[in-house]
């Protein structure tokens, strides 16, 4: 199949499933929207099908019918499933067809999403969990400084919850959401694995290794500032969470990079705010896994129909878009040419915070751990642990159960996935 785009009487149309809400959504509509002006061959529809595990589910029922999108954004950790579905087009492949170098994708997206030395996605949506943190609470409690420890950050949510006379809180020092990407980077900042055969980069996954000690060690330090009143328990609701500190409830928060668009809107100046690494227990040493998602071409669809699906993904990741969709999402370029624009040098002088999640990335050490867990069902794996943490913030099994529990129930989904596989 040649790549080669000729423009047509009639723009060829394309079907864009994407998962992005809120103020990335509206950065979606707005690249889709240029793309679509920039040439006359192609038109892309962009539909926005939820959260990434609803899109998910929206996909397999199209797939069961035969109609499946021309690209999809999916997380991650879809990455195993996808590679291995037989329903898309390696992007690898359809590069290759169009002689489109790859070789300039940032390294650490690179070594996550290289599987088999093949791309089956092309990274789009760039992330990594971080902490944001109120400056001005803090300066107020006497700290100068966001906290670096999982131990100094006990110390400073202490400090920072406020109650009044009857004794309510009025501030919590922090929020943390039960969310298991968030455990998986924790583990990720020890030097641990998330699964066997170091995260799955050396052969297969056949068991979990979350419930080790790392792992352990990152619940039980989310479950007890959550059992203290230190956080209020906001379960697995990310804007109850993010409204938590925008409005000042909360003096501290941890979330993806790609919600510093929202939190700048929401804050509105009211307070400063800045960002920073995730803190990690005292003398323990490890680096940080991407985040985000990519995007995967189904087979199945006309060829003319497939090239506009690969030259809107060409347009997508082009230095100049990924400069507009990181300044209005928080999500960092993909590209080192992006990181590299006068352009973004210069609007990371005027916002530094948006600069935070590329140091983070390019300084973290290329280890297996922080290459990033990969498992046929990993969202499955991210369930168990988020079920995990709610039992035992709930106070209905130790943390150390609760894992273990979790952990038994993620092996039966891995020796079914990996039997049906084979």
């Amino acid at each position: 199949m040649s790549l080669g785009l000729a423009a047509a009487q009639a723009p060829v149309k394309v079907s864009f499933w994407h998962s992005m809400g809120g103020v990335n959504g509206e950065a979606v509509d707005r690249m889709v929207k240029a793309y679509n002006a920039s040439q006359n061959a192609c038109t892309v529809e962009a539909t926005y099908v939820g959260s990434y595990d609803d899109g998910l589910t929206k996909l397999q029922a199209a797939l069961r019918g035969k109609n499946p999108p021309h690209i999809q954004q999916i997380y991650d950790i879809g990455l195993q499933a996808m590679a291995e579905s037989g329903q898309i087009i390696p992007a690898s492949d359809l590069a290759r067809q169009d002689r489109y170098d790859l070789s300039g994708i940032l390294f650490p997206l690179a070594r996550y999403y290289n599987l088999d030395g093949k791309y089956y996605g092309i990274p789009f949506n760039a992330s990594t969990a971080e902490l944001y943190y109120n400056v001005d609470a803090l300066k107020a409690a006497g700290f100068t400084r966001p906290p670096k420890t999982f131990e100094e950050f006990v110390d400073y949510a202490r400090k920072l919850t406020k109650k009044d006379a009857n004794g309510n809180v009025i501030q919590y020092g922090a929020t943390i959401r039960v969310y298991g990407w968030f455990i998986e980077q924790l583990i990720y900042n020890q030097g641990g694995y998330v699964v066997n055969n170091d995260n799955g980069r050396t052969k297969r996954a056949t068991a979990v290794t979350y419930n080790g000690p790392e792992g352990v060690r990152a619940v039980k330090w989310i479950v007890d500032m959550t059992r203290e009143g230190l956080m209020p328990n906001v379960g697995r609701d990310g804007a109850a969470q993010r409204q938590a500190f925008t409005s000042g409830k909360a003096a501290m928060f941890v979330e993806s990079t790609a919600t510093l668009g929202a939190v700048q809107r929401e804050v509105g100046g009211r307070f400063q705010f800045k960002t920073a690494p995730l803190p990690r227990p005292a003398g323990t040493k490890g680096g940080t896994a991407i985040g985000g998602a990519a995007l995967y071409v189904f087979k199945g669809h006309p060829d003319n129909e497939t090239r506009c699906a690969w030259d809107f993904i060409k347009y997508a990741i082009s230095p100049k878009v990924q400069f507009e969709w990181h300044k209005a999402t928080g999500y960092y370029p993909v590209s080192r040419a992006a990181l590299e624009l006068p352009e973004t040098k210069a609007y990371w002088k005027e916002n530094p915070n948006a600069k935070t999640p590329v140091d983070i990335i390019l300084s973290s050490p290329p280890t297996k751990s922080s290459q990033g867990a990969v498992a046929g069902v990993m969202p499955q794996i991210r369930q168990h642990i988020e079920e995990a943490m709610e039992l035992a913030i709930a106070g209905k099994a130790s943390v150390e159960e609760a894992l273990n529990q979790a952990a038994q129930k993620s092996n039966e989904a891995i020796a079914r996935y990996n039997a049906a596989v084979r």
